[in-house]
């Protein structure tokens, strides 16, 4: 295509002397390079071809549809709007789909591979993205068990793992958009396997839209805001998160603000979210439907102040279980409450650091205790703290302890206490991120467990746990 010219120069019968000729050839290829050769008989006088300007520039071109090498690290803010990219197209995720408008945390550590509540997969473009991840880990856990019916210990060998496969498929006109995200779950003999979970799963399952970096609405099963960070141990789908547990007892699990955050099985979540400035983000969640013995409503909302160095966040939470079935027989029914705050600071590149607080009421109703179950029924408290730090490039530490109790409304009449169990977990692991694609991480974990249940007859005794994990996971 030729470059646009100025007005072209006209040229007469009585000038068509070789001198005039060479004045005219230099002159045109001066302002085009393609200007076409003279012709051989010279032609009639041309009219002026207006001055139309300087040449329209060409349409911006968008972020490359091919991921770097080590497009993992964040963008340091959001790309810029890129409404106009051809329809069509996969592509894995770019850097910029993951948004750090203040930092997250340490380059590769468990702050940094948490989204803070900001609106993500960021994709302003029409397309399909593709993520995920994929880890397995190879554990050792002894467990001594204080309970003289059981036996005295239990050692266990284990590898387990998972694969995860992300599709965000995107409309949008630049401002306003529509996503739809599934992820595709491959679990390997997991030992803490959720509710219901299969060899192969899904995990988020849902339908969002809103206004870029404004505002949002999304419908089904997804995680909610979180507030109660664990650090570089006690993973999610691990056994070490568990605690020291028995063929009989199992500890109380951390609260954090937590009924209503994990992806349900069976309930459906609605939350909007509300972005009004790039350090305030607010969630409205609410929670509906069943789990094939009870229908469930429930409500969270949480906010999240990050100004990068310092975040601090807080969520509250009711749920109401009722029963399906009116009958009598069939009179389950649960109710719990609760909330939970933490504070995080980080000091780039070398550490960060944090701790939480959460406390929650249930009550339980059953058919056997129609007004209150009270071995079930109680109150719970959790609190904790972790440490990240960095001692070489790539090379990330941290350590992190974590003390939850619960204690039922039955009242053990020799002693005047009412009936509890504790769970009190220490860990301390190293990282090491290479060529910043695959993650190394070794976990060692303790944890102590009490149990002292009068109600049940028994005596208090105490489990202990000693593990050991290595983990390989790649982030794509």
């Amino acid at each position: 295509m030729r470059a646009p010219r100025s007005q072209r120069p006209s040229v007469t019968l009585l000038s068509s002397t070789a001198v005039a000729l060479a004045t005219v050839l230099v002159a045109g290829a001066a302002r085009a390079a393609n200007a076409p050769p003279p012709p051989a008989a010279p032609p009639p006088p041309l009219a002026p071809v207006p001055d139309l300007g300087p040449p329209a520039a060409p349409p911006a071109v968008p972020e490359s549809n091919v991921a770097q090498p080590s497009a993992q690290a964040p963008a340091s803010a959001p790309a810029g709007s890129e409404a106009n990219f051809p329809t069509g197209l996969v592509e894995r995720l770019p850097s910029s789909a993951y948004p750090e408008p203040y930092i997250r945390g340490l380059y590769g550590s468990s702050l940094w591979l948490n989204m803070q509540g900001l609106q993500w997969p960021y994709y302003p473009r029409i397309g399909v993205g593709v993520s995920g991840y994929g880890w397995i880990d190879n554990d050792y856990k002894k467990t001594r068990i204080g309970d003289p019916s059981q036996s005295d210990h239990i050692t266990k060998f284990f590898q387990q793992g998972r694969f995860l496969l992300r599709v965000t498929p995107t409309y949008t006109n630049g401002t306003w958009f529509v996503q739809a995200q599934g992820e595709i779950v491959a679990n390997k003999d997991q030992l803490d396997t959720q509710a219901g979970q299969q060899v192969v799963d899904a995990e988020d399952v849902w339908v969002r839209t809103g206004v870029w970096q404004k505002w949002d609405v999304t419908i089904g099963r997804f995680e909610a805001f979180e507030v109660y960070h664990l650090g570089m141990g006690l993973d999610l789908n691990t056994d070490e998160r568990i605690g020291a547990y028995d063929g009989s007892h199992t500890p109380p699990a951390l609260y954090g603000a937590t009924f209503l955050f994990y992806r349900p099985s069976g309930p459906g979540n609605i939350a909007g979210h509300w972005y009004p400035t790039k350090y305030l983000r607010f969630e409205l969640l609410g929670q509906w439907g069943n789990d094939n013995l009870l229908n469930y409503v429930g409500a969270r909302p949480a906010a999240i102040f990050d100004v990068g160095w310092f975040k601090l966040k807080g969520a509250l939470e009711y749920q109401w279980g009722t029963p399906q079935d009116p009958s009598p027989a069939q009179h389950n029914e649960t109710r719990r409450r609760g909330g939970a705050a933490s504070a995080q600071f980080v000091f780039a590149p070398f550490i960060e650091f944090g701790t939480n607080f959460g406390y929650a009421i249930t009550d339980i109703f059953t058919p056997a205790s129609p007004t209150e179950n009270t071995g079930l029924s109680g109150n719970e408290i959790s609190y904790g703290g972790f440490v990240n730090a960095r001692v070489a490039p790539g090379m990330l530490i941290g350590a992190g302890m974590n003390y939850a109790s619960f204690a039922n409304l039955h009242l053990n009449s020799s002693t005047g206490q009412y009936d509890t169990s504790t769970n009190t977990q220490y860990y301390v692991a190293a990282q090491y991120l290479v060529f910043n694609q695959l993650f190394l991480k070794l976990v060692a974990g303790y944890a102590k467990s009490h149990f002292d249940y009068s109600f049940s007859n028994m005596n208090p005794y105490d489990d202990d746990m000693f593990s050991v994990r290595l983990r390989a996971m790649y982030l794509f």
